[in-house]
């Protein structure tokens, strides 16, 4: 689907990227920029600048460059039409368009997608037929309905060979694809399904497409209870989160997101009204799970399993979480029990009530500090006083810092002057603001970035460029040049932002953008200046050519050849003279 860049430049002009940005994450002014942590790479302090005046954002570390548009679709998982459909209906502006995200005859890949499409279409019919009446049986045991199978599209399958590899050889899939989306394996008898006698969990990208699978055993007899897809080009698990689909416009609402381990658990809440709810399958919590998490809340409750392993689990999460500024509250579940276990059990007041009263950061490294510690005896109580010494000094937060102490002084009867002593004294500082790096550049260099720079924001500078229409030896640099000369001569005017919405979609352009953007000249020039740079570019140029036929006289056997490169080299030198 197209719009009209006149419709989609009215939207952007209407809406302030700053005030778009500060929504999704905290910004810091600076000068006349703000800054932020920058959630599209593994960010700890703030490298992505904001600018009001250009209407753009740029992280120094990562490159990330963009517009309100593009922002708010990397940070989002949305397609480009989604953005500007976002934007259009925050700043009043009608746009009556119908959005399909399941489009997959485009997409990177195609082919993988397709015969996730298909698998899925497969299994559902599977449990919906005479063959999943045990599967559904199970399901039924585990106290879900029909409407809740069909809502989360559990499927089913069979104990057959190789149905549904069949089944899609006979869609002219080769079993290359096959073999690499990991529905289908192989062995010297050939090529047959992965999955028999599972129930089918669909695993989704943000976008709705089905990507994998987590397949349970419901038969007695099988000992591996779950089976996970395999990782292919597009699914990867450490960037995977169950349910995330679902769950971003509940959690965006009410601010919050729940993080528990299983399908199951997923399910329960939902069937209790808690939609905003995802799951890691059990695998260890990633730093790229953690930026899809910040993307939805900062408020996050992590509810996974009530074992050993599931304390692990806590463990693991709390550690990334807290890398990328997230502090996340705790919920501890007994007797070894799961969320869905739990839920089942006890009810859902009980287990709202749980999630209400969950142990904020330091209650929990208390429990867990005081697990079989006698506070009677002198060793014990040392131990523990210096294990929260050490998580104290870890606290930025000067009314939490306070609230611990006073707490360990009641718990441990000890002189709050002796703990404070131990403490380090916490010292004000300023956040840190990430600065580009650059390297040191010859004149030739700076000549042909401020130029483009220049470019960027004047009407003149293009016109000057045209007229001498002079080579840039930089290919992306040449390209830039080229899309800001092309824009103008189409539009009429140059806008940083609305060129990068042209260009959205060539990385390397949108990536030299950021580059000329975080140079930060001054904002007057003379023509001078520009002819300068211009003349600089000229001379690189004829620089490289002298070099070049240099080379070739050097490297030639042929007489009449050497000779047309001599009178060449002749020519060259008498035009740098007469224009000297």
């Amino acid at each position: 689907m197209r719009i009209d860049n006149t419709v989609i430049n009215e939207i952007r002009n209407k809406i302030d990227i700053v005030d778009i940005v500060s929504n999704y994450l905290p910004l810091t002014t600076r000068g006349k920029n703000y800054f932020g942590v920058c959630p599209f790479h593994d960010d700890h302090s703030p490298s992505m600048s904001v600018s009001k005046e250009r209407q753009i954002y740029t992280c120094f570390t990562c490159g990330a460059t963009g517009n309100v548009f593009k922002f708010i679709q990397d940070y989002e998982h949305i397609s480009f039409v989604e953005a500007v459909k976002k934007c259009a209906d925050i700043c009043g502006v009608e746009l009556n368009i119908k959005l399909d995200n399941n489009d997959i005859s485009n997409k990177k890949n195609k082919e993988l997608y397709e015969i996730y499409e298909l698998s899925q279409k497969f299994y559902q019919n599977n449990i919906n037929s005479s063959y999943g009446k045990k599967a559904k049986e199970y399901l039924y045991n585990r106290k879900l309905t029909d409407e809740d199978i069909k809502y989360f599209e559990i499927g089913l399958s069979l104990d057959n060979y190789d149905m549904l590899t069949k089944l899609l050889q006979q869609k002219k899939y080769s079993d290359k694809d096959l073999l690499k989306s990991g529905i289908s394996t192989s062995n010297e008898n050939g090529i047959y399904d992965i999955y028999r006698n599972r129930i089918m969990f669909p695993l989704h990208d943000p976008f709705g497409n089905v990507i994998g699978y987590n397949g349970r055993a419901y038969l007695e007899g099988n000992t591996n209870k779950y089976v996970n897809s395999k990782e292919t080009e597009i699914f990867k698990k450490r960037d995977f989160l169950y349910n995330y689909h679902r769950a971003r416009a509940s959690a965006r609402d009410k601010d919050e997101i729940i993080i528990m381990e299983g399908p199951m658990d997923v399910i329960r809440a939902n069937t209790i009204g808690i939609k905003n709810v995802v799951a890691t399958l059990g695998t260890a919590f990633s730093s790229s799970q953690c930026n899809l998490i910040r993307r939805l809340s900062s408020n996050v409750i992590l509810c996974f399993d009530g074992d050993e392993a599931g304390l692990k689990a806590t463990k693991g999460a709390i550690e990334e979480l807290t890398k990328v500024g997230i502090t996340p509250k705790i919920v501890r579940l007994p007797d070894n029990q799961d969320p869905d276990d739990y839920i089942i059990k006890n009810g859902k007041d009980k287990f709202i009530d749980r999630l209400k009263n969950a142990y904020d950061l330091m209650e929990f490294k208390e429990i867990l500090y005081k697990q079989n510690i006698d506070f009677k005896n002198p060793n014990d109580l040392s131990n523990y006083i210096k294990s929260m010494i050490k998580e104290i000094n870890e606290l930025d937060d000067d009314i939490l810092r306070e609230v611990t102490i006073n707490k360990l002084v009641e718990d441990t009867k000890v002189d709050k002057e002796v703990i404070l002593s131990k403490l380090n004294k916490k010292e004000k500082t300023e956040v840190e603001i990430t600065k580009p790096k650059r390297k040191k550049r010859d004149k030739y260099e700076k000549s042909v970035e401020n130029l483009l720079y220049y470019m960027l924001y004047n009407v003149e500078v293009i016109k000057l460029y045209d007229e001498l229409i002079t080579h840039i030896p930089n290919d992306r640099y040449r390209s830039l040049a080229f899309q800001i000369s092309a824009f103008y001569k189409e539009h009429g005017y140059i806008e940083v932002a609305d060129l990068l919405t042209e260009v959205m979609n060539d990385e390397d352009t949108v990536k030299a953008i950021g580059e000329i953007t975080s140079l930060n000249l001054k904002n007057s020039y003379t023509v001078e200046e520009i002819e300068d740079y211009l003349n600089n570019i000229k001379e690189y140029n004829e620089n490289c050519r002298l070099e070049k036929y240099k080379n070739e006289l050097a490297s030639s056997d042929d007489v009449e050849q050497k000779i047309a490169l001599a009178n060449k080299l002749i020519e060259f030198k008498l035009r740098s003279e007469e224009s000297d």
